[in-house]
């Protein structure tokens, strides 16, 4: 079984997936590998269209690319 999450916020609609996705491209961009992402927290904002996050407990950060 296949699960998918959706926010819907002011007509416009977000899947967690694609969030996860654009915060494990950043992930990679900044140099990192992906077997050493053990846990991500997301928190996402749909007002402000940005999802906050922390990886492996520590590694703190934003996304804000994910504006429609």
């Amino acid at each position: 079984m296949k699960t998918e999450f959706f926010v819907e916020f002011d007509g416009q609609q977000k899947n967690l997936e694609d969030i996860e996705d654009t915060i494990k491209n950043s992930w990679k961009s900044d140099g990192n590998r992906m077997k050493d992402l053990k846990s991500l927290k997301i928190y996402y904002k749909p007002q402000e269209h940005i999802a906050y996050y922390v990886i492996n407990g520590e590694s703190k950060g934003e996304e804000d690319s994910l504006a429609i």
